[in-house]
């Protein structure tokens, strides 16, 4: 007889309750921090210069993310460091709307509030991902199931907030990122650790070996592969409401584009690990490459505001696989003892790619136009999805190096 899914969960541990609650009310965070492409649009900035600013924030997070992922694993808490990160940020992102018409000579004091403080806020994405990931093994919870709470509460927030900003101004969403995390942070806070230290254990630098990480043949190739798949990605969501404007749509219903397409996540996310017992890990990640590829061509013939509409569908249940199979792929390459480390590096490499693309993205807009910046998205993805094939033939055809042993988590 077969046992229905909310008979299941009933089953599952306490924390899995507590680590869904946190990726629940995380996610609303997240999506309440996704505003500032619309924010800096309304206040007169121009695509390049919205790139560059998304480009020097990304700059920050090339040292951050590692910076803090070696730190998590060197003290034995990503719990800790991720509080301590999602803090600060929280109170930086808040001063963002209350800065943007002060100036100290020809700066504006923004820049100083949304460029440094990504130093703190965009690791924690992968600080948060890590600590998903390695509580779900540690304590048999299926991982997909608990990041779908991610999806949902994201999706919810972003509709909400398309329904609200309208009327209350992009300004309300920068607030309410502040408010949303105090009890993330309290759940958190009573949270355990991964992985904690005993007392009095120190663990060096040189100890944690990471040359571990250096030799790992899959590894390294899948953050060239990061490089050239997150390049055309980030740009491609970061100006959609450039496109949006094209087609005659309204920019203040960013919100509900993105959340619509936030719902779409949550069937993947709860068959990943069916997913991952049919298909390996490589496979799902170049299925949601294929599905992207797929989006960016349809951004290029785009003529309607309801076209971008029925696109998201594409990049919703693409956005699910990647978010399931990606930090899968990452954990099971992990060596154990640097599984932070290799999820923040992962996630830095991501930011370097987001650099190159808001730059490349921000003027292929203004000298293209946005129609042909899609076309150029689309070959980019493509060539991602081509090189990943080329290293995966390369080390099993030829190296011989058979890839490590996946963790259906």
């Amino acid at each position: 007889m077969k046992v229905s899914f909310l008979s299941k969960i009933k089953t599952f541990p306490k924390s899995y309750w507590s680590l869904s609650s946190a990726t629940f009310i995380y996610y609303i965070v997240v999506a309440c921090g996704g505003f500032l492409t619309v924010f800096l649009q309304q206040r007169g900035f121009q695509a390049h210069q919205v790139g560059f600013i998304n480009a020097f924030s990304m700059a920050f997070s090339i040292v951050a993310a590692p910076f803090w992922g070696m730190i998590a694993d060197k003290i034995g808490s990503i719990r800790k460091v991720f509080m301590l990160t999602l803090g600060i940020s929280a109170v930086l992102w808040a001063l963002v709307p209350l800065t943007s018409g002060i100036t100290l000579g020809p700066l504006i004091v923004m820049y100083l509030v949304i460029i440094p403080g990504a130093f703190f806020r965009n690791p924690t994405q992968s600080l948060m991902d890590g600590y998903l990931i390695q509580l779900s093994d540690k304590d048999g919870l299926p991982y997909g199931h608990v990041r779908l709470w991610g999806s949902f509460s994201w999706a919810a927030m972003c509709i909400l907030l398309g329904i609200i900003i309208p009327r209350t101004g992009v300004e309300f969403s920068f607030y309410i990122h502040g408010i949303m995390t105090i009890p993330v942070l309290l759940i958190m806070w009573k949270m355990k650790d991964t992985a904690p230290k005993s007392a009095g254990e120190k663990t060096s630098l040189k100890k944690m070996g990471f040359g571990r990480l250096l030799k790992n043949y899959y590894f390294i190739t899948y953050l060239i592969v990061a490089v050239f798949l997150h390049m055309p990605l980030s740009t491609s969501m970061n100006f959609l409401p450039f496109l949006i404007a094209n087609v005659g749509g309204d920019t203040n219903l960013y919100g509900l584009v993105i959340g619509y397409r936030g719902f779409l996540e949550i069937p993947m996310l709860f068959l990943m690990r069916a997913i991952r017992r049919k298909f390996p890990l490589p496979v799902a990640i170049i299925g949601s490459a294929v599905l992207y590829c797929t989006e960016a061509f349809f951004y290029s013939r785009a003529t309607s505001f309801t076209h971008i509409i029925l696109v998201q569908i594409l990049h919703g249940l693409g956005q699910g696989l990647m978010h399931g199979s990606v930090t899968n792929y990452v954990f099971s390459l992990a060596p154990e003892g640097l599984n932070s480390t290799a999820h923040t590096i992962h996630g830095s490499v991501r930011s370097a790619a987001g650099i190159l693309g808001n730059l490349l993205g921000g003027y292929l807009i203004f000298s293209l136009g946005i129609k042909l910046f899609y076309s150029t998205v689309f070959f980019m993805i493509l060539f991602a999805i081509a090189f990943f094939l080329i290293t995966l033939f390369i080390g099993i055809k030829i190296l011989k190096k058979p890839l490590p042993q996946m963790k259906a988590v």
